[in-house]
């Protein structure tokens, strides 16, 4: 990106407010953390349990610090390694603003493999327009053990919604329980039906 998209996106972080995200301790189970990377969010809150796949090895290897007991993967979540039914929930913490609506709708089908009948899929992310050029969003992420994680994320503006990501998860086969709407940002909760 350029100097003058990354300033973009730096000042439209700090034109709205610092968001706040509560996570709950993560069900049982072994679980998908797809786009992991970064602060590696979900592997901080389930440790051993959590299996992270990013694309970027950089990624990776930045966060593989903050949680060291997760299972990390570089691997594109278009095509996971992983048999059917390989895990009892997956998550997606603000890494779907990153993708194309084409790559949404293949990680949500592969998602969809991989995740044991009655699995949950749980998806952080954020309302944006096309419209904006940029988007960028500063982030606390309260844990289970009340540590506190702040980040910031920015990309090129692209049109997405949870009704938009709502639709791609019910074309790849899961059917939406929750849809909790924020000022910045949603979540999202599907199950795999079948």
């Amino acid at each position: 990106m350029s100097f003058f998209t990354n300033l973009q996106m730096m000042f439209s972080a700090l034109t709205k407010p610092q968001q706040q995200v509560t996570l709950s301790k993560l069900p049982p189970g072994r679980v998908l953390d797809i786009g992991g990377g970064g602060e590696g969010v979900i592997a901080q809150v389930g440790g051993c349990q959590v299996v992270a796949v990013d694309k970027l090895v950089s990624e990776i290897g930045e966060a593989r610090d903050k949680a060291p007991s997760a299972n990390w993967l570089a691997a594109d979540a278009t095509r996971l390694p992983w048999s059917n039914g390989s895990f009892a929930q997956a998550t997606a913490f603000f890494s779907c603003m990153y993708m194309s609506d084409e790559v949404k709708a293949a990680v949500f089908k592969e998602t969809y493999r991989v995740l044991q009948p009655g699995g949950e899929f749980w998806i952080w992310d954020v309302l944006m327009s096309a419209r904006s050029g940029v988007f960028a969003l500063r982030l606390q992420a309260t844990l289970p053990d009340l540590k506190n994680v702040s980040t910031a994320y920015g990309v090129r503006a692209k049109d997405q919604s949870a009704a938009s990501l709502g639709s791609l998860l019910q074309q790849a086969g899961f059917k939406t329980e929750i849809n909790a709407q924020h000022k910045h940002w949603f979540l999202l909760k599907a199950c795999k039906t079948t």
